[in-house]
């Protein structure tokens, strides 16, 4: 790397830095609060729902990360262009092109983490999200209340005169299906790994079609929480499972290179003959860029728009900087 090169990547983190920073402060507080609607039927903690961040997190880093470097390097370019140091460098004999090098060579990395975070940490931290969702939901669902009855465990309707907290006393079963009854002094649930375990305490069993009566010192009575699991080495599945996700997050993995070519001519000006407008043309242009690509849910049209904004960014960047 060149001195130019590295002047102007030491001169582009800080600007990175603060918009990235801020853009990561406004999706995580989106995404908070998203989180909050999601669960504002369920009682977590807060180390629950920083879990749950946590999860959203590849997600988070993600979209932030593609426009901050798009918008930081328009801003640094432009800034340059104000004090008029491109200026001073075009005049020497430096090309636009050489410049562009450098962020090109960054975007082709930022391309490859990003697509990195789709294929693999999106699908699993989605997962592991709705998994942990669903847990909670069904929790909140065998949450009994005392002296109520229509209170459902699996087929089971359930009667509990007394509680404290995961601890319930005086319980009656009722299973319509099988026409059984159950009577027990003392009753725990539990949560062991995708089961709901209601463990019965000194109780009985009645059938009633049969006419029979069982005693019991201790019964178990399990309720499965839906979980989802997929695999990236089952590759056909996961990708026929995720396929819309990917589709939907490709344009956001491939933005620092379709969008690399029309930074100078959006951050390129003479102050003396242009005002300013690079932060307007570069939110513009983002917004164009997303618009289009969320038009279509196909994962193969996203990608060959975003094919067709690197062409269209070349054409313009050729015709823009001819010198």
């Amino acid at each position: 790397m060149n001195r130019l090169s590295k002047y102007l990547i030491y001169s582009f983190w800080p600007i990175f830095i603060t918009i990235f920073l801020v853009l990561f402060l406004i999706t995580s507080i989106i995404i908070i609060i998203s989180i909050s609607n999601i669960t504002s039927n369920i009682h977590i903690t807060f180390g629950e729902l920083f879990k749950m961040y946590l999860l959203s997190l590849p997600k988070v880093l993600f979209i932030t990360i593609s426009i901050s470097f798009f918008i930081s390097t328009v801003s640094l370019f432009a800034k340059h262009s104000e004090t008029q140091e491109l200026i001073a460098l075009f005049s020497s004999g430096v090309k636009p092109l050489a410049l562009l090098k450098p962020f090109l060579l960054l975007s082709f990395f930022l391309t490859l983490i990003n697509l990195i975070i789709l294929f693999i940490s999106i699908p699993y931290a989605k997962t592991a999200f709705i998994n942990f969702k669903n847990k909670k939901q069904q929790i909140a669902k065998f949450n009994f209340q005392t002296s109520q009855v229509s209170q459902r465990f699996g087929e089971w309707n359930i009667f509990i005169t007394s509680k404290q907290n995961k601890y319930y006393k005086n319980i009656i079963l009722y299973n319509n299906k099988k026409n059984q009854l159950i009577l027990a002094k003392n009753a725990k649930l539990k949560n062991k790994h995708s089961y709901l375990n209601f463990e019965l305490q000194k109780g009985n069993i009645y059938s009633l079609d049969k006419n029979i009566t069982i005693n019991f010192t201790k019964m178990q009575i399990n309720q499965q929480i839906p979980q989802s699991s997929y695999s990236i080495f089952n590759f056909t599945k996961y990708f026929k499972n995720f396929k819309k996700l990917f589709a939907f997050y490709l344009p956001f993995a491939l933005m620092p290179l379709s969008l690399i070519f029309f930074i100078p001519p959006i951050s390129f000006f003479h102050p003396r003959i242009h005002k300013n407008r690079s932060l307007i043309y570069a939110i513009l242009l983002i917004v164009i860029y997303l618009t289009i690509t969320k038009v279509s849910s196909s994962l193969t049209v996203n990608f060959f728009i975003c094919i067709a904004f690197i062409i269209i960014g070349y054409i313009f960047f050729k015709r823009k900087t001819r010198f």
